[in-house]
């Protein structure tokens, strides 16, 4: 039982709720690694360290005579394809060199089911992501690999923004709508993260996916959507992909603030994002789907 924790990206959507949960379990040492000070509105048994995780002095500093990492730190959702690498890639680099002099016993990868998608041509965020894997492996250290399928729940924002192409006059789908998705709930994702810390060392060099219990096609998933926002009807618009995926590249770069989406994030319409099964899930109580999208509709 590692008796020191430290969360990198505390101050993120999952990173804040297991920092919560790590401490509020009370039998480890708890620091969280944030951004920007403030960030993550922590309660006093919570050790706050403020860093980039691109600073190898900083992280040290933090690091020193901590037992286990769990690294969420991540640059998700628009951004410009220079911060994926540079923060995904390029930061866990840094974080393993650091974690190695520190003397970190372990280090959970929280990574991402598009690390695994069949076709990452435009997108940059599982790219980074890929590559940081790669990174994680070859560090010599013992690390568990995580990856978590799409988060759903309370304030999730990858909801946030298909919920926006769900309530619009009409469903746009980019391709045929068949490509499968397994959300899973974010207070599934904090339990299993909270566990693995623990079991890291038991854990190391396994590559575990994170799924719900529910397998839909991202079509059903807009559908529900719109269903629980109380839309009207249901026209849906098939758009053929890969031209969407043209047009939205050409646009990032002057107009990347205004997009709904980015060319990279059509990969979710195109590539199944579903969980290899692992024994490490079998059994864990994981919340069914509707459940999870009724949370982020009654927020």
């Amino acid at each position: 039982m590692p008796t020191s924790i430290l969360v990198t990206g505390a101050g993120g959507y999952v990173g804040r709720r297991l920092v919560r949960a790590l401490a509020a379990a009370a039998d480890a040492r708890v620091t969280a690694l944030v951004h920007r000070a403030g960030a993550g509105g922590f309660d006093s048994s919570v050790r706050v360290a403020c860093a980039d995780v691109t600073d190898h002095d900083a992280l040290g500093r933090a690091l020193s005579g901590q037992d286990v990492v769990v690294h969420l730190a991540a640059v998700t959702g628009k951004a410009r394809r220079s911060e994926y690498f540079r923060v995904n890639t390029d930061g866990t680099a840094t974080l393993v060199a650091a974690a190695a002099s520190a003397g970190v016993g372990s280090i959970v990868f929280v990574s991402s089911i598009a690390a695994r998608f069949a076709d990452l041509t435009r997108y940059r965020y599982g790219q980074s992501k890929r590559e940081a894997e790669g990174i994680v492996r070859s560090s010599g250290l013992p690390c568990t690999i995580v990856r978590p399928t799409m988060i759903v729940g309370h304030g999730a924002p990858v909801l946030a923004g298909l919920a926006k192409l769900a309530c619009a006059p009409f469903v746009p789908v980019f391709g045929d709508g068949t490509a499968r998705v397994q959300p899973v709930a974010v207070g599934d994702v904090v339990s299993a993260l909270s566990d693995l810390a623990r079991a890291v060392t038991a854990l190391a060099g396994e590559e575990i996916d994170l799924g719900g219990p529910d397998v839909v096609t991202i079509e059903e998933l807009l559908m529900r959507l719109r269903r629980l926002m109380g839309g009207k009807g249901s026209r849906v618009v098939h758009l053929p992909a890969q031209p969407a995926a043209w047009a939205l590249g050409l646009l990032e770069r002057p107009l990347l603030a205004l997009l709904p989406l980015t060319a990279g994030q059509l990969a979710t319409f195109t590539n199944d994002g579903v969980a290899a099964e692992h024994p490490y899930m079998s059994g864990r109580r994981r919340t069914p789907l509707d459940v999870a999208l009724a949370e982020f509709t009654s927020g």
